[in-house]
């Protein structure tokens, strides 16, 4: 079993893209991006006397801030079984831009329900997309604010938490919009409207309930219950694309700039 390359073998391979297989169903099971001995440090990260403990291998759920339980969990299941991880090189030979894009267009193949990759990938903006994806996304008005505007939370959702939430689909949207967000109880509760915005485009307007912001359980995050906005607001914002100012916000959850 190859656990490693020679470092000639490295200098020729430059970037790669690489595929995790389960040997029990020949199933894809992660695809990634690297150099050098990328390929293997994670099966050869998984130390089974590290990882026995039931809190890492029954995890139940899969993170935006985390994807490795779900990941080490199924190598865990692998060697377990006596067998070993299959590593497959997709391509090779490439430089580091060229190897996010291939890597990103594999993602797409597969669909991240079948992936234990919690991302697109790189530049999963000009991902795999449909006729009608494409026209609404590049075609979408930009919504104009101005000071009669209703103040509003805007957070972004992707299409894992979407899939995760029962696809894309209103029940969803929203199941994957209200929580739980690092935000100011406090503040939260003085923004009546929620945005729910998906590759730039709002695809949900929600009304927070009179009882607003809750914290979650044993967290510092908080959540909101609410119902679809009424339709005058919901024509305001729904199906158009947010300024570039909230664009470029790294953080999923922020309040509107008015």
């Amino acid at each position: 079993m190859i656990e490693c390359f020679s470092g000639e073998i490295q200098e020729k391979m430059k970037h790669y893209v690489y595929r995790l297989v389960d040997p029990r169903n020949g199933k894809t099971f992660y695809v990634g991006e690297g150099c050098g001995n990328r390929v293997f440090a994670h099966a050869n990260a998984v130390d089974l006397s590290f990882y026995k403990s039931e809190a890492v291998t029954e995890q139940d759920e899969r993170t935006e801030e985390n994807d490795d339980p779900a990941k080490i969990k199924k190598i865990m299941e692998i060697k377990k079984s006596g067998l070993s991880v299959v590593h497959i090189i997709q391509r090779w030979g490439m430089d580091q831009k060229t190897a996010f894009e291939v890597e990103s267009a594999f993602i797409d193949f597969f669909g991240l329900q079948d992936l234990t990759n919690i991302k697109r990938g790189h530049r999963s903006e000009c991902g795999m997309r449909s006729t009608y994806e494409i026209v609404q996304e590049l075609g979408a008005p930009v919504f104009e604010e101005n000071s009669a505007m209703p103040k509003f939370i805007l957070i972004k959702i992707n299409d894992f938490s979407i899939e995760q939430n029962g696809g894309n689909n209103p029940e969803g949207i929203y199941k994957a919009v209200r929580g739980n967000w690092v935000l100011n109880q406090n503040k939260a509760n003085r923004y009546p409207y929620v945005l729910a915005v998906r590759r730039g485009i709002v695809v949900g307007v929600y009304k927070v309930e009179e009882n607003g912001w809750k914290k979650a359980t044993d967290s510092n995050r908080i959540y909101f219950d609410g119902k679809e906005a009424p339709k005058d607001i919901q024509e305001l914002f729904l199906h158009k694309r947010i300024p570039e100012k909230y664009q470029k916000r790294q953080n999923p959850a922020g309040y509107c700039a008015l």
